[in-house]
């Protein structure tokens, strides 16, 4: 395990708590202030009036009239005295007021804080240790399926095992999906920080917000973000999880490759000759789906590619969708095409050449398009342009959210 520590900074959320804490000082001080100011105001009168009294037997043994410049200055002092208690409390209730008001502006955004981004984060002198891959020999069954399909496992002294759901990645910005397990179960905070560092680098840190997507069936479901990884090696993700005594910090390292292995956005999407209800005599040859949409095989990849018009196409098994990173993709993309009709074209691709076998518990076999695409997961969907260039890409389950926001921009230019 690697160690990491951050730079010293202060949080926002507590920067408006220290300016509360110095205009409530500020209070205190003008009314201790203010309270001497009474005393001496008090021990003034007294001597001036003793002088008064000198004054007048003075004045009434010597015959003079010094007595009456005396008493016109006396209550000249007084006024004056008399006015600096009323601007002393004037001074109180601004600085009150204004105590007030960053207390209230701090209470505010420590709420937004919580609200938007579960709080947590990098503290000053804060180390967290860093997790590399688990032995697979050390993992359970279930967890070795998932490793199987090609995800990344972490497990954590603290009682996490933590999943990633999209480990082809390259220097640039990539949607990231992450399944967190922790001693209650699935972690399902609406929202959790993640610090991003480079290895070499840790000083040069970010921090994301993750954001919890439940699944359409109501059980599973995953934190999702974007992070821009600026260039190869090895990143450190820190996960600040909130729990019951505050937050558990988990740290992952995440290798960077030069390049993605799947399509990337940018790139042009393969013309594949994939299979469509005109090369089969039934649609169950096409998918391992209970109720195939036949909307999604009426065009093929490479004629789509050709039809200078939008499309969104889906790599997934429907039938054979168990690991915590499968959805009902093809379900999400019957919706999409629902929504936008024929704006663009929709494309089903199951994993298997023989979904129909595979369900009567046949030996499964591979579809071709799999290699062509560079798909080493289970589960995929990329929204291709006009001109056949992938403009959004997901590796793992996409909700109808993301997709229909990733095909509307599209097709708004």
């Amino acid at each position: 395990m690697a160690s990491l520590r951050s730079n010293p900074r202060l949080s926002r959320w507590r920067r408006p708590l220290v300016l509360s804490a110095l205009a409530a000082a500020t209070v205190l001080m003008l009314t201790a202030c203010a309270t001497t100011s009474d005393d001496q105001q008090q021990e003034q009168q007294q001597q001036t009036q003793q002088e008064q009294t000198a004054a007048a037997a003075d004045s009434s043994s010597a015959g003079t009239t010094s007595s009456g410049s005396t008493t016109a200055t006396a209550p000249q002092r007084t006024t004056e005295r008399a006015a600096e208690p009323a601007e002393q409390a004037q001074q109180q209730q601004m600085v009150a007021e204004a105590a007030q008001e960053q207390q209230s502006q701090g209470d505010a955004m420590q709420e937004q804080q919580q609200d938007d981004d579960g709080m947590g984060g990098m503290s000053p002198g804060m180390s967290v240790g860093i997790l590399t891959e688990a032995n697979y020999d050390d993992l359970s069954p279930r967890l070795q399926l998932l490793r199987d399909s090609g995800y990344p496992v972490y497990v954590s002294e603290q009682g996490y095992t933590i999943a990633l759901g999209t480990p082809d990645l390259s220097p640039g910005i990539h949607r990231i999906s992450i399944v967190i397990e922790g001693p209650e179960g699935l972690v399902e905070s609406p929202a959790m920080r993640i610090t991003v560092v480079p290895a070499d680098a840790p000083g040069e840190m970010e921090e994301v917000v993750a954001r919890f997507s439940r699944f359409p069936d109501g059980v599973r479901g995953f934190h999702v973000t974007a992070v821009d990884f600026a260039t190869v090696g090895r990143w450190n993700l820190i996960l600040h999880i909130p729990s019951a005594d505050g937050f558990t910090d988990v740290g992952i390292a995440v290798d960077i490759p030069l390049d993605t292995l799947a399509p990337s956005v940018g790139d042009a999407a393969p013309a594949s000759a994939s299979r469509t209800l005109l090369d089969v005599p039934n649609i169950s040859d096409l998918s391992t789906g209970d109720e195939p949409d036949p909307g999604l095989y009426i065009i093929s990849l490479a004629d789509a590619v050709d039809a200078a018009k939008p499309f969104v196409v889906v790599f997934a098994s429907p039938g054979f969708c168990t690991n915590a990173f499968c959805g009902p993709q093809a379900e999400v993309l019957s919706e999409v095409r629902t929504l936008f009709g024929d704006q663009a074209n929709y494309i089903h691709v199951d994993l298997y050449e023989n979904p129909e076998q595979v369900r009567f518990g046949e030996e499964p076999i591979e579809t071709p398009l799999l290699e062509e695409w560079g798909l080493h997961t289970d589960e995929w969907t990329f929204v291709v342009n006009a001109d056949g260039i992938v403009v959004a890409r997901f590796e793992a389950f996409a909700p109808l959210a993301e997709v229909e926001a990733a095909l509307a921009a599209v097709l708004e230019g």
